[in-house]
């Protein structure tokens, strides 16, 4: 089979097996108030089930690496995913808050094995700005999952059931279970003694690059995480939106990613990885200082849409590029390597959704606040530091 062929069949699945991760938040955020009056707790409190996933998430990151470094991929995904169908069916069970909780914990463990495997399996065959690309097209699938599963989750959540949600999420770890049989073997196993693991991390977070690149990363997520944890607050309560009209707006502002994922794909070849974090970089920034401004002087619903937009299609550019930079530089652990991204992403996340469930005021001035640091911060440690040092290791 040609490397076209593979890229072509290859990429929809690994970018669906990555897409259960917001699926599993995006589905779920326009029932959050819905849950919050069915358990009966606060719209604060109910936050939990969101950070309580993406622990969940920064724990598998560190299981599934490794052993899929050790195991193969397909086993270790199989059972990844096996892991995912059952804790939704659990979720849609829960009848509290503590139970939910701990569902949303499992269901973030089993959830995190398509988002670290996937990436692996592209560095087991691609390297450079062709991983660059090939991880820019998954990205861009993954986005899509966040405009397309608020519209389906806000109709869900106008239907009055909130354990639908939890159903759907089953189902759809199922499908990508059944699929994952027809899937060839794609890497080879290698011995490794219990204590390799533990190396290779060491090796990997003792690299000065990887670090810039993680903060980078990092840095990006605290405010899409802010956005996906707060905004259904923000637009419900203070915009006073419908949950469907708040998918419609969750879905236009994630579609950002997608386009700012696709734009990359075609421009990575012309100008390199270096210029293309800058370049995403700069976006975060703007987007997020944009956000503030426009929540200081209320300018209203669109002005607010339109540069979270910004902020979104700008990681676009940095997720790709970061975690191909970092991954290539270390091919024989790429299971390790793609694991540390995981859970840096979600570990500083769930901290986020943590502090902002503490926000009993639904403006969009934390929001705007949060993004605004994150944005900056990000641009701060490439401009400040990365581009010099992966500059002088070309």
């Amino acid at each position: 089979m040609s490397d076209r062929a593979k890229f072509t069949i290859l990429i929809p699945f690994l970018g669906a097996l990555t897409a259960l991760g917001p699926l599993s938040n995006d589905l779920y955020v326009p029932s959050l108030p819905l849950v919050a009056s069915g358990l009966g707790v606060t719209g604060a409190s109910v936050q939990l089930t969101m950070s309580s996933l993406l622990l969940g998430f920064a724990l598998g990151c560190l299981i599934y690496g490794p052993l899929s470094d050790r195991h193969g991929r397909k086993l270790v995904l199989s059972l990844g995913l096996g892991i995912y169908v059952i804790s939704g069916v659990l979720s849609a069970l829960s009848s509290d808050l503590s139970a939910l909780v701990a569902c949303r914990f499992v269901q973030g463990v089993g959830a995190s094995s398509g988002m670290v495997l996937a990436r692996a399996i592209i560095l087991d065959r691609w390297t450079g700005e062709q991983a660059s690309r090939a991880l820019s097209w998954v990205v861009m699938i993954t986005f899509l999952t966040p405009v397309i599963a608020p519209l389906i989750g806000g109709y869900v959540a106008s239907l009055g059931y909130w354990p639908t949600v939890f159903w759907l999420q089953a189902g759809a770890g199922a499908a990508c279970l059944l699929a994952l049989t027809k899937l060839p073997r794609v890497h080879r196993r290698r011995p490794m003694t219990p204590t390799r693991p533990l190396a290779a991390y060491a090796t990997i977070l003792t690299d000065r690059q990887t670090l810039g690149y993680l903060a980078c990363v990092g840095f990006a997520f605290v405010g899409l995480i802010a956005f996906v944890s707060n905004s259904a607050f923000v637009f419900t309560e203070y915009f006073e939106l419908q949950p469907y009209q708040y998918g419609y707006c969750f879905s236009f502002v994630m579609a950002g990613g997608s386009a700012g994922a696709y734009t990359n794909s075609r421009l990575i070849s012309r100008h390199g990885i270096s210029k293309m974090i800058g370049l995403g970089t700069v976006i975060l920034a703007s987007g997020g200082t944009a956000a503030l401004l426009v929540s200081a002087t209320n300018a209203g619903l669109v002005a607010t849409l339109l540069s979270l937009l910004l902020y979104v299609y700008g990681i676009g550019f940095v997720f790709a590029n970061s975690m191909a930079r970092t991954m290539s530089r270390f091919r024989d652990m790429s299971g390790a390597a793609s694991a540390l991204f995981g859970v840096n992403q979600f570990l500083i996340g769930s901290f986020v959704a943590a502090a902002l469930s503490f926000v009993t005021t639904p403006t969009p001035m934390p929001l705007a606040s949060t993004m605004a640091f994150a944005g900056i911060g990000a641009a701060a440690v490439w401009w400040g530091w990365l581009r010099r040092a992966a500059s002088a290791s070309q």
